[in-house]
């Protein structure tokens, strides 16, 4: 019989719904199993401004009332899935004493812009933890800070410090085996799990699945963070892009690419196509005896969080030091070869988007570059709305930084060129790779002459089954939400519920005290409908005590043998609905030299 674990999972965030119930059924699940779950909760210690305010469209300057009002979701979910799950715990709130709050407000009163990257407990560096939400909420790429930055900082600073000394408190009196948080990421969670791996105690975090067509009916339960979850991927990938794929698992991969293409996710940062197709030749007046070649630029804020927090190295030997290097020596290359004609696509997350309403400073540098271009480089803004899809349809080389936008274009078979192996964070050989300057530009005509490829494709289809389908834990049974507008547009909607539906946001709206009544027996009611237990009970358990790094790890026992040629055949099925949703607007009429011809010619053949 296994040894039973004292496992911490720490739950600050519980007013995200969509988090807190899939983390309470992984750790209802491993209660199941026989071991010790302490379930700790926030209590409002992170009051001023959280996570959970920020993810209901709080700023730090929205009303106390409102804030409020999200500490009220947070405590009732917490209440519900407490009294469901019958978990055992505490509140954060409950570990910190006078002398705490003290010491939290004298050491934050010292911080200042010029030493905050100073402040470290115990080898913690918490003052460079505390940046993580910061730099992505305002896209930053340096660490100069204006006056309303600087207060959000202080504000993530006094969060992070605060759940230090809790989680301190909380590891002398529990002594627990293993911690478990949902995204390892967010600074107050990530303190607790360096301190937990300085005391040689495993941590693991949790996050929903990669597959936009069904993201939260999955979960990753990966070692560390989804940065090592994502290395992992890559190590197992040398034994799976040889590994012939099912039918399901396939048409699993086409679900998520089409809600791609809808581009109505909110993690979709790329226009959908609209209802006219645009002709990319005639927009940018491309002349036909010119090949295309889009560079597809990437957003800073990201890979600079990541590498100054700590959580990847910022040690890389570059070809190009900055995607500006990038795009200067890209210019002259094209100026020089008026055979092509290169569009520079400048990545959607450095301007407003669906998701904020900040422009980066880096896209302000980006648009000083792109002006006074030569007659064959254009640029191409968000603003443009143009489908990266658009693009895709007449391009013949795409160039990438480290954008998923290489990913998505080498799914369809389309040749791409990168100029880094350690910034991209999926297989560098689905594309070419350059290793010096001169190899590079040389790697554009190979990449050129080669062309489409059928192959590529297969190669993207087995990457992303391995990224979405093969790492990820299915909860579907106990948690079902619709995400995708395909999924939406998938299911039946009766009127009465539509009706029903106004119905209550309208009550909602209205009265404060309904919306509560009202979101307390919504959560109850997912609650008493899930599974008695979930059927990867077992896998997680093991994957939990036994230590492993991901799911990967586990031992493989359902794996369809397909053969190559099989394999081809469902690709092609597969390749039938893309065409049906990507060219459902346009004329029946086939252009010459297009993805579309290109796919259509593969499924005949």
């Amino acid at each position: 019989m296994q040894n039973s674990l004292k496992i911490i999972f720490f739950a600050p965030h519980t007013a995200i719904w969509v988090h807190a119930f899939p983390e309470a059924l992984i750790a209802e699940a491993l209660q199941q199993e026989g071991h010790e779950v302490i379930y700790i909760t926030c209590g409002e210690v992170f009051n001023n401004y959280c996570i959970c305010m920020s993810a209901f469209g709080l700023s730090q300057e929205s009303s106390t009332i409102d804030k409020k009002n999200i500490c009220i979701t947070c405590n009732t979910n917490k209440k519900v899935i407490r009294q469901n799950f019958h978990l055992e715990g505490y509140d954060l709130i409950d570990k910190l004493t006078l002398d705490d709050v003290s010491l939290i407000e004298s050491t934050i009163s010292k911080v200042t812009k010029e030493n905050f990257l100073d402040l470290s407990i115990e080898n913690i560096e918490i003052g460079r933890f505390a940046l993580y939400e910061v730099l992505l909420k305002y896209k930053k790429s340096n660490l100069v800070f204006s006056d309303d930055e600087w207060s959000s900082y202080l504000t993530a600073l006094k969060n992070t410090l605060s759940s230090f000394i809790a989680c301190r408190h909380i590891l002398e009196q529990e002594k627990p085996d293993r911690i478990i948080t949902y995204n390892s990421l967010y600074s107050v969670n990530r303190v607790f799990l360096e301190l937990a791996k300085r005391q040689n105690i495993s941590t693991y975090f949790l996050h929903a699945g990669a597959n936009l067509s069904d993201r939260l009916e999955t979960v990753l339960i990966g070692k560390n963070s989804t940065f090592a979850f994502y290395q992992e991927l890559l190590n197992y990938w040398d034994i799976y892009q040889n590994q012939a794929c099912s039918q399901k698992l396939i048409k699993k991969v086409t679900d998520h690419v089409l809600s791609l293409l809808d581009g109505q996710h909110f993690l979709v940062y790329s226009s959908p196509r609209k209802g006219k197709p645009i002709d990319i030749r005639f927009h940018f007046g491309i002349q036909e005896n010119q090949k295309i070649l889009v560079a597809t630029m990437s957003s800073y804020d990201e890979i600079f969080a990541a590498e100054t927090v700590g959580v990847i190295s910022n040690e890389y030997d570059l070809i190009f030091p900055k995607q500006i290097d990038w795009i200067k020596s890209l210019v002259d290359f094209a100026e020089s070869r008026p055979d092509l004609f290169l569009i520079v696509r400048v990545h959607p997350r450095e301007f407003p988007n669906r998701r904020d309403s900040v422009k980066s400073a880096h896209a302000l540098a980006i648009q000083e570059l792109l002006q006074n271009l030569p007659k064959n480089v254009r640029a191409n803004y968000p603003s443009d709305n143009i489908s990266l899809y658009d693009l895709a349809e007449h391009t013949n080389l795409f160039l990438n930084a480290w954008s998923s936008a290489g990913e998505e274009v080498s799914f369809l078979g389309i040749p791409v060129v990168i100029y880094s192996r350690e910034l991209v964070s999926y297989p560098p050989d689905l594309h070419y790779v350059a290793t010096s300057k001169n190899d590079f530009f040389s790697k554009i005509d190979e990449a050129l002459a080669d062309g489409w490829n059928f192959e590529r494709m297969r190669q993207g289809y087995r990457w992303h089954v391995l990224k979405l389908e093969r790492c990820a834990f299915n909860i579907s049974e106990s948690f079902t939400s619709e995400e995708s507008s395909i999924q939406s547009r998938n299911k039946h909607i009766s009127p009465l519920s539509i009706v029903k539906k106004f119905y209550t946001k309208a009550r909602a709206k209205l009265s404060s005290d309904y919306k509560l009544k009202h979101n307390y027996n919504q959560r109850t009611n997912e609650c008493q409908n899930r599974a008695s237990c979930l059927k990867s009970r077992n896998q997680i358990n093991y994957l939990i005590t036994e230590g492993k790094k991901t799911m990967l790890d586990l031992p493989q026992t359902d794996h369809e043998v397909v053969s190559s040629e099989q394999e081809a055949l469902y690709i092609k099925e597969e390749v039938i609905r893309l065409i049906k949703f990507l060219y459902r607007h346009y004329p029946s009429l086939v252009q010459a030299n297009t993805l579309r011809e290109k796919l259509l010619k593969l499924i005949n053949e």
